[in-house]
């Protein structure tokens, strides 16, 4: 924001300053991080990429070490008239192990894919969650400058941004503590547990928005603002909420 501010001073309309914001600082992280991924980054668990549809199951769990024996004892009972004699045979008997290769994409399987409620139960999901997020990020600055420009002296552009950063830096806190709030749910509940831990998330997290509208609409007058602070709270929860 305070960039977009100062090439704004320099005379850049609307129009061009937010991109040429954009170029100065996020693009060249996204690129930064891209080549590292690059360089750094493994291809594919299996081998490369372009390889993934030939390399059958065995290989890959030879790969990580699963040789495919499994040790067991033959025991053979041999009875007498008076006694009992047992003889302990130890075999190595090699299991069979599974030897598909992964198939293709086709058509047919993409439209089935999308068909299924399991690809878009947890689609739905993200775009409820991360959606959220984004539009408030790229949306909330504007709404704090048209309810306190005129009512706040020296709420300006900048302000607003400063105040909507809050919801971005919540992801410093928001993201690791969902992740182990969700760990621990699923070693006392299971899969359950983490489905109603991220439908509650997303109950909490739909309240508060709708309340912090309702909240700003009856609230809005000529003559008074709703309350910052108020603002800045509902839609934080929310936001904790949907980053979780």
């Amino acid at each position: 924001t305070s960039l977009y501010q100062s090439l704004r001073a320099r005379g850049l309309s609307n129009h061009v300053a937010w991109r040429v914001s954009f170029a100065i600082v996020p693009a060249p992280v996204l690129i930064f991080v891209a080549v590292l991924t690059l360089i750094y980054g493994t291809d594919h668990p299996a081998g490369k990429w372009s390889e993934r549809h030939s390399v059958p199951a065995t290989e890959i769990e030879i790969e990580q070490g699963h040789d495919g024996h499994d040790d067991r004892d033959e025991k053979l009972d041999e009875k007498g008239v008076g006694d009992t004699s047992v003889t302990v045979h130890p075999v190595q008997k090699i299991a069979a192990i599974d030897v598909a290769v992964n198939e293709r994409l086709t058509i047919k399987a993409a439209f089935k894919i999308l068909a299924s409620p399991v690809t878009w139960l947890p689609a739905l999901a993200y775009l409820t969650t991360f959606g959220v997020e984004l539009a408030i990020d790229s949306q909330m600055s504007n709404v704090l400058f048209a309810l306190y420009s005129k009512k706040i002296h020296g709420f300006n552009q900048t302000t607003a941004g400063y105040y909507t950063s809050i919801f971005g830096f919540l992801n410093l806190v928001t993201r690791p503590l969902g992740g182990y709030v969700g760990d621990l749910l699923y070693r006392s509940f299971g899969t359950r547990g983490k489905k109603v831990w991220t439908l509650l998330c997303g109950l909490i997290m739909g309240a508060a928005l709708i309340g912090g509208g309702f909240y700003i609409e009856d609230h809005r007058t000529p003559t008074k603002s709703p309350s910052l602070a108020t603002i800045m709270g509902v839609f934080s929860l929310a936001a904790i909420f949907s980053e979780f």
